[in-house]
């Protein structure tokens, strides 16, 4: 069997910058230390070499550093309404492989509204919904209650709470 050199890639919760008026979960979905070096001992277990790379503004320079066979990808990003796809997207660049979805998987996945645009415009099932931009728009006569209520660009459920019914 093939070894391959796996660079881990992944955000750190520790590490997450923290800026004054920020949500407790705004980095709910990062990853912990104990994660991190459990996945990295599976990979080495396998034997394979694997070093984590954090996915942040030093990513190019420690991927031409490393220069990694393949990259195994959990990355969230830190910033924008595509920051799940930012470091794919880097990869895609640099011509290095990764696991994972590819960037325009993320980039819509993430967005909740358009994601359910396209599902009903192939004509599969999903509820019915509402995007709205203020909390006093009215609601459509197409929903019924309950309804669940949840930002249309976060991710792991960041933003919703028991109040979110």
């Amino acid at each position: 069997m093939k070894q391959f050199k796996v660079a881990l890639l992944a955000n750190l919760k520790k590490n997450a910058p923290h800026i004054d008026g920020m949500p407790a979960d705004q980095w709910a979905d990062l990853d912990s230390e104990k994660t991190i070096e459990s996945l990295v001992e599976a990979i080495r277990a396998g034997g394979h070499t694997c070093e984590f790379l954090e996915g942040n503004y030093t990513l190019i320079d420690t991927l031409r550093q490393y220069k990694p066979d393949i990259c195994y990808n959990i990355c969230e990003g830190h910033f924008g309404d595509s920051r799940e796809a930012q470091v794919p997207a880097l990869l895609e660049m640099m011509r290095i492989p990764y696991t994972g979805s590819q960037v325009l998987t993320l980039s819509l996945a993430l967005d909740k509204a358009m994601t359910k645009r396209i599902l009903h415009w192939h004509e599969l099932p999903t509820p019915a919904f509402q995007t709205c931009e203020s909390a006093d728009e009215e609601i459509s006569e197409d929903l019924h209650f309950p309804l669940f209520v949840k930002p249309t660009r976060e991710g792991t459920g960041m933003g919703v709470s028991s109040k979110s019914i």
